[in-house]
Formats: C-alpha cells, sequence, structure tokens
C-alpha cells in the first residue's frame, strides 16, 4: 500500500470513529430528553445510536465518560447556537440589537438543548456521580458564556450594569423556561420579556447611542 493510499485509509478511519462518536453523543441527548436521565441507560443509548455496545465502549470506556463527554456536547450545541443566532441578528449593526438579542435566547431556551440542561443539573443534586461530571464542566460553560457574550455585544460589554445585567437575564429567562417546562401557559412571559428589555436599555443608556459595535462601519 502506497503512501497516498495509507494516508486516504487513515482519514477514512478517522471519519468513520468522529461520525460514531458523534451519533453515541447525539443518541444520548436525545434520550436524556425522551426518557429522562434517570431512565437512560447506555444500553438504550448504542441501540438509539446504532452502534454496537463495543464499539461505543471504545470511544466512552465508562458511563462516567460518556456523560461527560454528553454535558459537553450540550453545551457545545447551546454555545454555537447562541453566538449563530445572535450574531446573524447583529450583523452590520451600529449597536447591540436588545429585543432582538433577548428574543432569540429566548427562543433557545425553549428548545430540547434546554430540557436536558436543566434536567441535569436537578438531577445532580442527588446524583453525585453526575455531580462531579457537571461541576467542572458548568464551570467551564460560565466562562465560556461570558466570553461568548462580550464578542457577541462588544459595545454593551464597556457598560458599568454589563455583569449584572448578564446575571439578570441568564437566571430570569432559564428561570422562566424552567417554570414553562411545569406551569405551561400560566407563565407570563410576554409581560417579563416587555420588562427586561426595558430595564436592559434603562442599564445600557451609558453605551447605547454614543458606542458604536466595532464592525458596524464594514458590515460583518
Amino acid at each position: 500500500m502506497g503512501p497516498s493510499a495509507e494516508h486516504s485509509e487513515k482519514t477514512w478511519q478517522q471519519t468513520k470513529s468522529e461520525n460514531t462518536r458523534t451519533a453515541v453523543l447525539e443518541a444520548a441527548v436525545d434520550c436524556f430528553y425522551e426518557l429522562g436521565y434517570a431512565n437512560t441507560t447506555t444500553e438504550k443509548i448504542s441501540r438509539r445510536a446504532g452502534v454496537s455496545r463495543g464499539a461505543m465502549l471504545h470511544h466512552f470506556p465508562t458511563r462516567f465518560d460518556l456523560i461527560k463527554a454528553a454535558v459537553e456536547h450540550l453545551n457545545e450545541q447551546r454555545l454555537a447556537t447562541f453566538a449563530e443566532e445572535e450574531s446573524r441578528i447583529h450583523l452590520g449593526a451600529d449597536n447591540s440589537r436588545i429585543e432582538e438579542g433577548i428574543d432569540a435566547y429566548w427562543r433557545q431556551l425553549n428548545t430540547p438543548v434546554f430540557v436536558v440542561f436543566h434536567e441535569l443539573k436537578v438531577a445532580a443534586r442527588t446524583d453525585k456521580e453526575l455531580e462531579k461530571v457537571l461541576t467542572p464542566v458548568l464551570k467551564d460553560f460560565d466562562q465560556a458564556w461570558y466570553e461568548a457574550v462580550t464578542q457577541i455585544f462588544p459595545d454593551l460589554a464597556l457598560s458599568e450594569a454589563f455583569a449584572r445585567t448578564n446575571y439578570l437575564t441568564q437566571y430570569l429567562l432559564e428561570g422562566m423556561a424552567a417554570a414553562k417546562m411545569i406551569d405551561g401557559p400560566k407563565v407570563p412571559e410576554k409581560k417579563m420579556l416587555a420588562w427586561l428589555k426595558r430595564e436592559l436599555r434603562r442599564s445600557y443608556q451609558d453605551v447605547l447611542g454614543t458606542v458604536k459595535r466595532p464592525d458596524a462601519s464594514t458590515g460583518g
């Protein structure tokens, strides 16, 4: 076998391995959503992924490894979706579009990805293995999230209110999304979203209209 054929074979094997790993992680998230964390087993995940148990164990030798990787995969999905949608909304904007940004974030919280994220956090209260996985991963996620919002909202990041309003937005919207899972239409989302938008616009008066986004002049 020549060098090029060997390289091609290696690349194919790597691609196959990556696809298998991704399929297992996506199957794990699907099982968490449809069955709940407590009812999800490695057997159910491998069956959902369409891979053998041996193939799954090759990538994730222990349940701990699988859960950790699944949580990291979930967080990567949340960050990627947030960055993509918010960046699209702000393309070419002179100032951060607060109202549109809040609406986009709220839509993201009303998806299976956030439902699973919330369920895992609740389950970790009484599951020490899950708590051990979540604690460092969530710490990394919080840091990555703050870096993301700082990059996506560069003008707002210059405000003295930036850290406080980020906590306000995250805790209010995630709390409402969690309540909506149980209370459904009883959650006054329109009223609270309208109030939050007014509060953020008031809080950012020190930069809105006076500080332009760095990419405003280039349109991207």
